[in-house]
């Protein structure tokens, strides 16, 4: 935040820290955003998600918060992440050919109240 960075600038910076991708603004697509406020009651969290439109074709090297792997659509539904991703993000990106989204979640009590703001195509 320090350096006024876009979300675009930010993801192609994050995706070659973490790939090695050189990636350049026409190679993402901006589909949709989740804002959620009080996350587990102790934050607050700004997701800009993007389709890259460039192909890796291996794995890049495990680095200091993880290691990758490639799952299909139907994989995913099994991992073990958060139950709000679930819930937030795949079955919205299953749509993301349907317009822009944003999805604007607040935590009480441990419960997600959702307002949906769409801009379909």
């Amino acid at each position: 935040m320090a350096d006024g960075e876009s979300p675009s600038e930010c993801a192609i910076r994050e995706a070659h820290e973490e790939t090695g991708l050189v990636l350049k603004p026409e190679d993402l697509s901006l589909f949709g955003y989740v804002s959620e406020r009080d996350y587990e009651g102790n934050g607050h969290w700004l997701m800009f998600l993007y389709d890259c439109h460039k192909n890796m074709d291996v794995l890049p090297n495990s680095f200091e918060e993880g290691h990758f792997a490639f799952f299909d659509r139907d994989q995913i539904n099994n991992l073990s992440i958060p139950p709000s991703d679930h819930k937030l993000i795949w079955p919205y990106y299953d749509r993301r050919d349907q317009g822009f989204w944003g999805l604007q979640a607040e935590w009480v009590d441990g419960i997600a109240k959702i307002k949906i703001e769409a801009n379909p195509n």
